[in-house]
């Protein structure tokens, strides 16, 4: 081979590559030649590609990451690399896309916290405004109702007609809570208090409720009571009241003319501590479909659009009467057949206790001792109330205890009242003008005077929202009472506060 062959030969190898065949196919100097110019500027076309593709990583470092980088129609090793970072950009876009969209929703979500803290502080005030605005003049039905109970000069009528006022606020007062904190009832955080009631007679409260109606459909009404059922249960009245009430309601309301409704009250069993009491509420209504059975106790459902606007309804008793027995541990069940009727059966469980040991609310209210303190005086109350029927409830209360009362309409005037004067104990209302009654409670508790500062104060208030007890006990209120109270609890409060503030 010569030499010319030899330098052919190399060239071609240089120049060969799975992409690309040899241009010429002799062995001349002109072959040489077309190889050699070739070979030149396929290098110089690489390195200003290289080149270029090394600027274009370089903007990627600064910032510049969505650039792809052209694909030459060599096809060569270069070609292969730029696919291959196009491919990695098309990732990092789309990692990047992402980002930006987690990063927007993020965005999202703090101001929709942001709006959403922010509405519940505008519910929560609007809640204690509500709750002040309706619970206060409530406060009044009520407590006036009960003082008049107290009365022993009543005919048997009046006090049947005052009994049916005191069911119908209550269960009301029951109704206004739920409102105002459904989500309070859907926690399960309410209160139960257990006390002696005779159920037979609640019943028939609830049922002359329910007379004229009653009455008016012509519907066939009967109620039977097994002989095995103590005639005093121990247990939240109200509760049971406003469950029997709701069923109740139900089968008045769906019961066509001339139809019947039958209440049943029987002793189911006995347990440790417990006796178990079945109630049913069968009636001969409109009934439901089988398919719906399940939903009635979800809020705001009712069989159908067409119901809702014959019977009415808000579509919150059945799910609130539910809620309720939960919480007492008992159950219920519903068996319905559409244009037959409906029967509900409730199974609550009562704690044991003696009947005989029973004392009615307004036999204790009626012969309260004289209270004293220290030196034989009488308990002396500061009562800080700007409603002015609130203030003659209160204080006809307090002398029925054989309590003094001085009574001021705001806070102001409340801490002139404690800088001037002794007291055992304070009844502060929250809402107050001029100054309420967290305002005027910090004064007070940074009174020079340590016996002055000291004083017991009792928050008592138609407000009633969580916010409320935690910023009462914040400004040093030792208790918290809400409006419509029980009078037999204002009394025990107090006792306890005088009586540990005379302990110290």
């Amino acid at each position: 081979m010569s030499k010319l062959e030899e330098i052919l030969t190399l060239v071609r190898s240089i120049n060969e590559d799975e992409f690309q065949k040899q241009l010429t196919y002799g062995d001349s100097l002109d072959d040489v030649h077309k190889e050699l110019l070739f070979l030149a500027k396929k290098i110089e076309s690489k390195k200003n590609r290289t080149n270029a593709i090394i600027e274009h990583i370089s903007d990627c470092f600064s910032g510049d990451f969505f650039n792809y980088l052209s694909i030459s129609d060599s096809q060569d090793e270069l070609d292969v690399f730029c696919m291959g970072f196009n491919t990695y950009i098309e990732e990092l876009k789309a990692v990047m896309v992402s980002k930006n969209s987690l990063e927007a929703i993020n965005k999202k979500l703090v101001e929709e916290k942001n709006r959403s803290e922010q509405l519940a502080m505008a519910r929560d005030e609007f809640l204690s405004s509500m709750s002040h605005e309706i619970r206060t003049p409530l406060n009044g039905i009520l407590g006036f109702t009960d003082l008049l109970l107290n009365n022993t000069s009543l005919d048997v009528d009046s006090k049947k007609q005052l009994d049916y006022i005191k069911m119908s606020g209550d269960i009301l007062l029951v109704i206004i809570n739920d409102i105002l904190d459904l989500a309070k009832i859907e926690s399960g955080q309410i209160t139960l208090y257990e006390k002696p009631f005779n159920l037979s007679k609640l019943t028939q409260l609830i049922y002359d409720t329910f007379y004229f109606k009653i009455q008016e459909k012509g519907i066939d009404f009967k109620i039977s009571i097994d002989k095995k059922v103590p005639v005093i249960l121990n247990g939240d009245s109200i509760r049971v009241s406003q469950i029997l009430f709701n069923l109740i309601s139900n089968a008045v309301k769906f019961t066509p003319a001339k139809g019947k409704i039958r209440i049943k009250i029987k002793f189911d069993r006995e347990e440790i501590g417990f006796n178990r009491i079945q109630v049913s509420v069968k009636d001969s209504g409109i009934g439901m479909p089988s398919d719906k059975i399940e939903t009635i106790f979800d809020p705001f459902i009712q069989v159908s659009n067409d119901t809702s606007r014959k019977y009415g309804g808000t579509g919150l008793g059945l799910t609130i009467t539910k809620k309720i027995i939960d919480i007492m541990n008992g159950q219920i069940q519903v068996e319905s057949k559409l244009d037959v009727g409906t029967k509900f059966t409730v199974n609550l469980p009562f704690s044991k206790g003696n009947p005989n040991s029973v004392i009615s609310i307004s036999s204790i209210a009626r012969d309260k001792p004289v209270i004293s303190v220290g030196g034989g005086s009488k308990i002396k109350v500061l009562l800080a109330e700007d409603n002015r029927i609130n203030q003659i409830l209160v204080e006809k209360i307090l002398s029925k205890f054989n309590f003094e009362c001085v009574t001021v309409g705001n806070g102001s005037l409340a801490v002139e009242a404690v800088k001037k004067l002794d007291f055992d104990v304070i009844l502060m209302d929250i809402m107050m003008p001029i100054m309420d009654g967290y305002e005027a409670t910090s004064i007070i508790r940074n009174l020079e005077d340590e016996t002055k500062k000291n004083i017991p104060i009792i928050a008592l208030t138609a407000v009633v929202t969580g916010s409320i007890v935690e910023s009462s006990s914040s400004v040093g209120i030792n208790r918290y009472l809400s409006k419509p109270f029980e009078t037999e609890e204002l009394y025990n409060v107090i006792l306890e506060l005088v009586d540990k503030g005379n302990s110290v």
